[in-house]
């Protein structure tokens, strides 16, 4: 590993400790350039295998996610006639995160994208997979704050507030610095054994 992929991967984990996004995701993009799109995938692929259940939990009639998964890491290929029309349709915490992760990993293994929109992709599916965790972990436990943030209605200082008690909790803060580290360390693995 040269010098400059270890400086990177340095500052993907203190970025992730100090949790600036911004930082984390330019140095997460880097990162997976070195690696053949197939490898970049299977970095996500284990933060969409711990969401996937939780997502079949609340709507077990969408079998086809699970398959589009399958179909992604498993083969490398997806249709190039994804469902996104269907997002607004799963409006628990975290699924529509979820669901716009699994729609740009798919998009990552498309033969119609060029390198850069691969590596692209796969950034925002780990960023959304992230984020749907994150969403999931903190709301269920706070149903009524979650129908306040998505009710039109509320007030903006409302929506405002609420979002900055989602970022700034305690748990959420700590899961959100540990799933940003867990993909750095699977990052070296994968950069090491190249």
């Amino acid at each position: 590993m040269n010098a400059n992929t270890q400086t990177d991967l340095t500052q993907l984990r203190l970025s992730a400790q100090q949790r600036e996004w911004g930082a984390s995701q330019d140095t997460l993009k880097r990162l997976l350039a070195q690696l053949d799109p197939l490898i970049a995938v299977s970095i996500a692929a284990p933060l969409f295998e711990t969401f996937l259940p939780k997502f079949e939990g609340i709507y077990p009639q969408a079998r086809w996610v699970r398959e589009i998964l399958l179909t992604v890491i498993v083969y490398g290929s997806a249709s190039d006639d994804l469902p996104t029309h269907s997002i607004s349709q799963f409006p628990n915490a975290g699924c529509a995160h979820f669901l716009l992760a699994v729609f740009d990993l798919a998009r990552a293994v498309q033969s119609t994208q060029s390198e850069f929109e691969k590596y692209s992709h796969i950034t925002n599916a780990i960023c959304n997979i992230i984020l749907a965790h994150l969403q999931y972990d903190h709301f269920r436990y706070r149903p009524d704050s979650y129908a306040q943030l998505r009710d039109e209605s509320t007030p903006l200082e409302e929506q405002e507030r609420i979002r900055f008690n989602f970022w700034m909790d305690t748990r959420t803060a700590n899961a959100d610095t540990a799933h940003w580290l867990d993909v750095a360390n699977r990052l070296e693995k994968a950069l090491n054994s190249r």
